[in-house]
């Protein structure tokens, strides 16, 4: 099945000051890598050819860094949302029709992992509105879920990592304009636990965590 997916990159970065002051966040970087380009090079690697990516604060910077994305041998669409972001699930309505009936991975840009999208993309959501990856919560997060049979409930036990897979569905059932709303509200949405590193690139410190965990490889 054809999988498209769209990467989240919208946001100011504001709690990343002064390094995103003439950067946008998603272009800072880990070892050799930008946090996008992270993104794209594991989404390409997992067989996705057309990915999306949202942009809104200093957006230009993201545009003329990825262009279309032949240099990753891949299709880049760009959704300009203007000067500030529009919320997350409103970025995705944005242009639902890109995904057409299909499901679709979601990432935000600003995570640092070694998770792989393989088996998620894999996943059936024939009976489901979307598929969504946890981590149990670091000392920094107070959480987002927890789980009954797989399925988020309200709960605080794990933190949602940003990655998830979705049906256009969800997104016409609800009008919020924040995925998390979404997520705390919709009842058939499952989940997986991933045991292995992730990072939120928060803070500067978190970012700094990403790369002494890269360069400790």
């Amino acid at each position: 099945m054809n999988r498209k997916a769209i990467i989240l990159a919208s946001g100011k970065g504001q709690r990343m000051l002064p390094l995103t002051r003439d950067i946008p966040k998603p272009l800072l970087k880990v070892g050799n890598v930008t946090l996008l380009e992270d993104k794209i090079i594991k989404l390409a690697e997992s067989g996705i050819t057309d990915i999306a990516i949202n942009t809104a604060y200093l957006g230009s910077y993201i545009h003329d860094h990825v262009g279309d994305g032949s240099k990753f041998g891949i299709q880049i669409t760009i959704s300009d949302e203007g000067e500030s972001p529009i919320g997350t699930a409103n970025g995705i309505r944005k242009i639902l029709d890109f995904f057409g009936e299909n499901p679709f991975l979601v990432v935000n840009a600003d995570i640092w992992t070694n998770y792989t999208f393989i088996d998620l993309l894999k996943h059936d959501l024939s009976n489901k509105l979307g598929h969504v990856i946890l981590v149990p919560k670091p000392t920094y997060h107070q959480g987002d879920f927890s789980l009954e049979d797989n399925h988020l409930i309200k709960g605080q036990d794990f933190t949602f990592t940003g990655i998830g897979l979705y049906t256009s569905e969800l997104f016409r059932k609800y009008n919020h304009s924040d995925l998390g709303d979404i997520l705390r509200e919709e009842k058939n949405i499952s989940s997986s636990i991933f045991g292995g590193y992730w990072e939120d690139i928060g803070t500067p410190e978190r970012l700094e965590n990403a790369r002494s965990a890269y360069n400790s490889l």
